[in-house]
């Protein structure tokens, strides 16, 4: 700490001790910093209008990305409405068939039930013609020959 101390000291004393000049400030210095000044004014110009040109080729560029976002959005427009449609068709079929298929069960369950029944007479009818054909032997051989019984 002391030595820090010591040399910041000496470079003080250092400094009160050093020469000052004043630096000489001429005419042609002045009209060297106007120039320098102007070109610096001539360049931010410059640099202003390259910019401004950069900036409309980009609103160019962005206007042309724009319309082709449009384009495309129109064309998912046309993809959605065509996936809906084809939805609401196959759900359509769906409906269809299964509304094809509740009606024939539904028509085909009358039958059923008298199919049954003529099914049951049948086996009464031949139970009583085989009662009766064993009582008529002429009956039994017309039933044997028709392979009825």
């Amino acid at each position: 700490m002391k030595v820090f101390a010591l040399a910041l000291l000496t470079f003080l004393n250092l400094r009160l001790f050093a020469d000052t000049q004043p630096i000489p400030y001429t005419m042609e210095d002045r009209d060297r910093l106007l120039r320098v000044e102007e070109s610096i004014k001539l360049l931010n110009s410059k640099m202003d209008e390259k910019f401004n040109a950069m900036y409309e080729k980009f609103n160019a560029i962005d206007s042309k990305f724009d319309s082709q976002n449009d384009r495309f959005d129109a064309i998912q427009k046309q993809i959605d409405f065509t996936n809906n449609l084809i939805l609401t068709l196959i759900a359509g079929m769906l409906g269809s068939l299964i509304y094809m298929w509740w009606d024939r069960r539904s028509a085909n369950a009358p039958l059923k039930d008298d199919i049954e029944m003529l099914q049951k007479k049948e086996k009464n009818l031949l139970k009583a013609l085989k009662e009766y054909a064993d009582s008529h032997p002429e009956l039994k051989t017309i039933f044997d020959r028709a392979a009825i019984l």
